[in-house]
């Protein structure tokens, strides 16, 4: 059993590696987002933000994956920059979407590391795109 956990272990980080290695590279001039997160007066919510430019982008999901071996890689659009203080901390556009409605925040290099989608706090009531599984955040429920 022990062994076949070890397996199974070792095959998630081979493929989150192998996505990564295809993801773009940072730019040379890259935006630079502002980390938070988003309380409110009864709870912590625990959702991450990314701010850039007056926009604020929240923690709204996660990317589905593609085929057998659930290929993430086909969301990522351009790499756009990184959270302000850790260059590894990537932002990526969501292919095929504006990157002023939604975002991929993911850390370069991490073992295990999954991506989350961001989405821009004014954009409720929009479309979601196929590729997104919405992590069901109080804060992204109609009112």
């Amino acid at each position: 059993m022990r062994k076949t956990i070890c397996i199974a272990l070792a095959l998630c980080a081979l493929l989150l590696t192998a996505c990564a290695s295809r993801l773009p590279p940072l730019p040379d001039d890259p935006v630079i987002y502002r980390q938070g997160e988003i309380t409110t007066t009864d709870e912590d919510t625990g959702c991450v933000t990314a701010e850039y430019g007056g926009k604020v982008f929240a923690t709204y999901g996660v990317l589905r994956g593609r085929g057998i071996f659930r290929d993430i890689s086909y969301a990522f659009g351009d790499c756009l920059g990184h959270v302000e203080g850790d260059e590894n901390q990537r932002i990526y556009a969501l292919a095929g979407q504006s990157p002023e409605e939604w975002l991929i925040e993911f850390y370069e290099g991490g073992m295990m590391e999954a991506p989350m989608v961001l989405r821009e706090l004014g954009t409720l009531g929009g479309p979601v795109p196929e590729c997104v599984e919405s992590l069901q955040y109080e804060i992204w429920k109609e009112k």
